[in-house]
């Protein structure tokens, strides 16, 4: 037998000696050669002498080869990294059990055991000399009441026929499964044994013949706490099914082989949830026990929290509570760091559970096994534990540090700009999309490479020894080399950006600073365009800063300097309140200058009418304040635009309305007066057509004034903010409007198809002087009718009102709509056509007129909206 060592040094003499004394060759290769050296030596049994070998590898290039993991010290990843890879056996050379004999034997029973596990699959061929027996027949050889000194462990003999149902029952079988005999013969094999994972053994009954192999699973029964080996070989009337006890070596053999096979699943689960869910089920299925509940550790709380359960805690358990930090057996084991057995439970808030094993995970929490049997778990039971928990700690270890990485990378990802991270050797392992653009490449081909191929060797290693000394953050300028294309000047922000063991891991900033002189340029000739608006504008403009007490002058234009009567260069630095006054006795204006100084100085732009002293005596100014940031200090803008004319115009235009309104009603309500009074005292028809004459001029008069009234309330005073309005009832109530003031006249209404238009009430202002205008002068009928606009119809509709008479003159319509000035001979006969422009304009519309199909057409244009 050869025996391949993996070691720097000499094996051991001890295990020279061990070899030599049971005649197995012992060979040796050197760590970093060992995966190569397997299949050229072909060795029997590998021993590994060293801390640091590649275990997947060796596992891949011997997976029938006893591997044993046996270094100089114990310690955890190395002990998790060979469970991980399937090692066969794990014996440090610190550890109390070690010697070369114990090795060489357990390399010997690992032989055994992967001999085992290959003949416990079915494989076609099997079994296919040796004789069949017939099903109900048991086997003498494993029927002994005795079992004699040196014979293999009890065994037993169940025999099922081709429907699954147990046909005969052996009296040492019923004895290894604690049954009655008579209780399992006539059940069904699934139903009559408690264990979830016969349906293999189940299988053979149905789907092998009797020519092909066996199948085995290892079952422990409850509350016995015995181990047995269930073996189904296939017969012509259905399987024979042989039970053996496993022996104590046995069952380790198997809790071994499969904390094996299940540290794969383990070390694939991403999350630590997930972890604790698969060393749930791994427990119960490696261990053979059904209660088992995972806690993992809260440390934003401080508390122990229920991870993971199986199906039997749900049944048999009050629910689980959350734990502090040693609170309960599971807080003291947690902060202890030291396993515990719980021989005998009976307090009631373990329910059905009489004995239980609490193990810690580390700084990840705990692991709890329980039984319904007291005193179920000794030594050997918390050893097998111990090997469970270190493969499960070391998947919490790799779930967490993967959940850091996926959360720095997340992190790193939400940073705007040109990012890159560095390993703690030096290896990027993250760049930003902009940051692998500008260097001309993709993420995928610089993520892995040395940071020094890039950037400039001693620089970097300058800044780097700057954070090695404790400082948490350097700013360094150097030369970045881009893949494709020449190097460019960048400043780079340096910063730590997680602690690990072996060292720690840095995150840069990186700032194009070939950009910088162009930015620069572009921040002159800004500033050079703002200079000059700002010297140029023909209205008194300041800049000035907003200080404790008032805003102070920083600048001002020449405008200002005219207006207010001073020098420009003399008041910069002085308080604007002492520069400018108000009149004396006069009103401050719309808002006092506290008001207008403390809004600007929290950033809102601020417009206000003031009252100010200049060179031409008191003037009213439209005051904006357009404040702006610069250099931590709040500046602003305020420009003085002088609207005392305008304010004056406005005043008298008001007054000679209110007057020439008031006396004009008041005059025509008299000339009607007295024609009235006439025609009720003249018999002579010339007289009374000049009396009816004067009274219809005065009424025409009346409604002209009442009509300017309306038009200056919707120049003056517009109605509120649009809304959308539905055609259909606006047309209607028009009509029944026009019908009740007009009943000679018909006025239809055609179908407004469900439209809406965005407007206000004034819109029907317009319409009912459109309609009126074409009762008056048109001809009937008159048809109001809505439709989309041809060009753009999902955005506009047109409000049309239609007449059949002959159009409104071309002077009057050229007037109205701005295609001819207004003249003194060419001003419009009225006010209407006036309001309606002013009201269409007011929400936003057009007005337009045309003939289409001999008649004359008013249309309104106004914006389309969904109809509610």
């Amino acid at each position: 037998m050869q025996t391949l060592w993996i070691g720097r040094a000499a094996p051991p003499a001890s295990v020279a000696a061990a070899c030599g004394g049971r005649d197995w060759a012992l060979l040796t290769a050197d760590p970093e050669a060992a995966a190569a050296a397997v299949p050229d030596r072909r060795p029997d049994a590998v021993l590994v002498g060293v801390t640091d070998t590649d275990f997947d590898a060796l596992r891949a290039a011997a997976p029938e080869t006893p591997i044993a993991y046996c270094p100089p010290e114990t310690t955890p990843d190395g002990v998790a990294a060979a469970t991980a890879a399937g090692v066969d056996v794990v014996l440090p050379q610190d550890a109390d059990e070690w010697d070369a004999g114990s090795l060489l034997d357990r390399i010997a029973g690992a032989r055994t055991a992967i001999a085992q596990r290959t003949n416990e699959t079915v494989s076609d061929g099997a079994g296919a000399n040796q004789p069949r027996q017939s099903a109900g027949q048991p086997p003498s050889a494993t029927e002994t009441d005795a079992l004699p000194e040196g014979r293999p462990p009890p065994s037993g003999t169940l025999a099922v026929d081709e429907t699954g149902r147990i046909s005969y029952v052996g009296e040492r079988a019923a004895g290894l499964l604690d049954r009655n005999t008579d209780a399992l013969l006539g059940s069904d094999l699934r139903d009559a044994l408690p264990w979830e994972g016969l349906d293999r053994l189940a299988q053979v009954t149905n789907d092998l013949d009797a020519e092909d192999g066996t199948v085995s699973t290892v079952e422990r029964l409850m509350p016995a706490n015995r181990w047995l080996r269930l073996t189904a070989r296939p017969t012509d009337e259905g399987a024979t099914i042989t039970i053996e006890q496993l022996d104590d070596a046995a069952r380790r053999r198997v809790v071994l082989d499969r904390i094996h096979g299940v540290t794969r699943r383990l070390f694939a689960a991403e999350t630590p949830q997930a972890v604790a869910e698969i060393a749930c089920e791994a427990t119960r299925n490696v261990l053979g026990f059904d209660l088992v509940a995972v806690r993992l550790y809260d440390p934003v709380d401080d508390v122990l929290r229920l991870a993971a359960k199986t199906e039997g805690v749900e049944k048999l358990m009050p629910a689980r509570p959350t734990y502090e930090a040693g609170e309960g057996v599971a807080g003291q084991v947690f902060e202890m760091g030291d396993p515990k057995i719980s021989p005998d439970l009976e307090e009631d808030r373990f329910g059905a559970v009489r004995s239980a094993i609490t193990l810690p995970l580390e700084d990840h929490g705990t692991i709890s096994i329980g039984s319904i049997v007291p005193d179920a778990f000794d030594e050997e039971e918390l050893s097998l534990a111990r090997l469970l928990s270190t493969t499960v700690v070391a998947a919490l270890d790799r779930a967490d540090r993967e959940a850091r990485l996926r959360r720095r990378e997340a992190v790193l990802e939400s940073i705007q700009g040109m990012v890159f991270a560095l390993d703690e050797n030096r290896i990027v392992d993250y760049v930003s999309t902009p940051l692998a653009e500008r260097m001309g490449t993709t993420r995928e081909a610089l993520v892995g490479r040395h940071v020094t191929e890039f950037v400039d060797v001693e620089a970097f290693y300058r800044a780097e020894s700057q954070i090695a000394s404790g400082e948490s953050e350097v700013s360094l300028s150097l030369q970045i080399a881009p893949v494709d294309g020449e190097s460019f000047p960048a400043h780079v922000d340096l910063s730590v950006l997680e602690q690990t063991e072996s060292g720690e891991s840095l995150v840069g900033v990186v700032e194009d600073r070939s950009t910088l002189a162009a930015a620069r340029e572009d921040l002159r000739q800004e500033h050079e365009r703002l200079w000059t608006l700002f010297e140029n504008l023909p209205d008194p403009v300041v800049d000035a800063e907003h200080v404790e007490n008032g805003p102070v002058i920083r600048a001002a234009n020449d405008a200002f300097a005219e207006v207010f009567n001073c020098d420009r260069e003399a008041i910069v630095g002085e308080r604007i309140d002492e520069v400018l006054s108000s009149p004396a006795g006069a009103p401050a204006g719309s808002m006092p200058p506290e008001a207008i100084n403390e809004q600007i100085s929290e950033g809102a732009v601020t417009g206000a009418k003031v009252q100010r002293e200049t060179e031409q005596g008191a003037r009213t100014f439209l005051f904006r304040g357009i404040p702006y940031a610069q250099d931590d200090s709040v500046r602003a803008f305020g420009i003085y635009t002088d609207v005392t004319d305008i304010e004056r115009r406005e005043r008298h235009v008001k007054v000679l309305d209110r007057l020439l309104r008031h006396n004009l009603r008041n005059d025509l309500g008299v000339v009607i007066g007295r024609a009235e009074n006439v025609l009720e005292h003249t018999e002579d028809p010339e007289i009374r057509e000049e009396a009816v004459g004067l009274v219809e001029a005065a009424n025409g008069l009346i409604d002209l004034s009442d009509t300017a009234k309306r038009i200056r309330r919707i120049i003056e005073e517009p109605t509120a903010d649009r809304s959308p309005i539905p055609v259909a009832p606006l047309f209607e109530g028009v009509a029944t409007d026009a019908r009740g003031r007009f009943p000679r006249a018909t006025v239809d209404v055609a179908d407004g198809e469900d439209l809406a238009v965005l407007a206000t009430s004034d819109v029907r202002l317009a319409l009912e002087e459109l309609v009126e205008n074409a009762i008056v002068h048109g001809g009937d009928p008159v048809e109001l009718r809505a439709e989309p606009f041809e060009s753009a119809p999902s955005a506009w509709v047109d409000l049309l009102v239609m007449d059949a008479g002959p159009g409104i003159p071309e002077t009057e319509r050229a007037a109205v709509t701005g295609d001819r000035d207004i003249t003194q001979l060419q001003h419009g006969s009225g006010l209407g056509l006036w309001l309606v422009r002013w009201a269409v304009e007011s929400v936003g519309g057009d007005l337009g007129f045309e003939r289409r199909d001999g008649r004359t057409v008013a249309r309104i244009r106004l914006r389309r909206v969904d109809a509610e």
